[in-house]
């Protein structure tokens, strides 16, 4: 049997069972007890899983709330770690798609344990080692892997109002909800019925998609913009999630109509390669010129969102169609332009 196997089985053992002795360990796992113990000192050292042991008891379990890490005094020699021997396996190196997934994984869940109103905290640092055992091709233990490997993320942790965990429930309850929502373009705030359908994580904001009942529609409200939330008695209206989709799902970004457009953008040599990296929407098609430009067609229902995002490619791109997309992207960029001037003049 593998070590990576052996290990998994302790996880297990230890998870679903709140000790675990010695000979229980040797009779599942049928390996030496010198080999036992290496693969607890591993995942104990390398994999920082809480397995502690109960003098007692006589037996290994999982500590279940963070403990102070005792550093050696000085003075008192400290036993080397036995290397574990290396891997040979058929694959030298993880996909990108890979390695993005298990450090951002590891990062998040490192993040989460910094919460303890969390409801998944007793089980955050063995899940954190399991992924962190998943580092296993490299030839080097995974704890130094980690140090080597950086992921830069724009992601800034951000704790949503209580309002979220209300219409939270009231999903998984099926049940409507009383809001009380701000809209940023009225400026005003007005007492709502929802029936929600689903949560969206979108740009480092949480939205709920949900059907107003006042309105009569399907809409996408701001989390943080619900300013009171009251889960209801009411059941909710029932909606399959291939209706929610068809309805707020077809253009780019959340601001949704039902007339849809596509934007056809030309992007210059010098970043094609840059924005075959972006998804602006699943249904998107792109196409490579022989000069290197790229052409990429984006489908939309309203032009609030989209504008901003053509525009941050500057001079790199240039809107072929729809001519009144094209107009709204001339527009606004003049008016960039124009402020700039107005300060540039009032300084000089």
């Amino acid at each position: 049997m593998k070590s990576s196997m052996r290990r998994l089985i302790i996880d297990r053992m230890l998870t679903e069972k709140e000790l675990v002795s010695f000979d229980e360990l040797s009779a599942v796992l049928k390996v030496s007890s010198p080999t036992i113990k290496r693969d607890l000192r591993y995942m104990r050292e390398e994999l920082d899983a809480p397995i502690r042991y109960s003098r007692s008891k006589n037996a290994y379990y999982y500590q279940r709330t963070k403990e102070p890490v005792v550093r050696p005094k000085r003075g008192i020699k400290v036993r080397p770690r036995m290397a574990e021997p290396p891997r040979l396996t058929m694959k030298q190196w993880y996909s990108s798609d890979e390695l993005y997934v298990l450090t951002s994984a590891y990062d998040l869940l490192g993040e989460l344990e910094n919460d303890r109103t969390s409801v998944l905290l007793d089980a955050l640092a063995p899940l954190r080692s399991r992924v962190l055992d998943l580092f296993t091709v490299s030839g080097i233990g995974p704890r130094e892997l980690m140090r080597r490997v950086r992921v830069m993320d724009n992601r800034i942790p951000f704790s949503e109002p209580p309002t979220f965990e209300t219409v939270g429930a009231a999903l998984c309850l099926k049940r409507r909800v009383r809001v009380c929502y701000y809209s940023l373009r009225t400026k005003e705030t007005s007492f709502r019925e929802l029936s929600p359908q689903r949560l969206v994580h979108y740009r480092n904001r949480w939205y709920v998609d949900a059907y107003c009942h006042e309105t009569q529609k399907l809409k996408t409200f701001l989390i943080e913009n619900i300013q009171s939330a009251e889960v209801l008695s009411t059941t909710s209206k029932r909606m399959t999630l291939d209706e929610v989709s068809g309805e707020l799902d077809a253009g780019y970004g959340l601001f949704h109509g039902r007339d849809l457009h596509v934007a056809k953008l030309h992007f210059d040599e010098a970043v094609a390669h840059y924005v075959l990296r972006e998804t602006w929407h699943p249904k998107q098609r792109a196409e490579t010129y022989d000069d290197g430009s790229l052409l990429l067609s984006v489908p939309y229902t309203n032009s609030t969102e989209i504008v901003g995002a053509i525009l941050r490619w500057g001079s790199k791109v240039e809107v072929l169609e729809p001519a009144s997309l094209r107009e709204e992207v001339a527009r606004e960029a003049e008016r960039i332009a124009a402020l700039y001037q107005e300060r540039t003049a009032a300084g000089s």
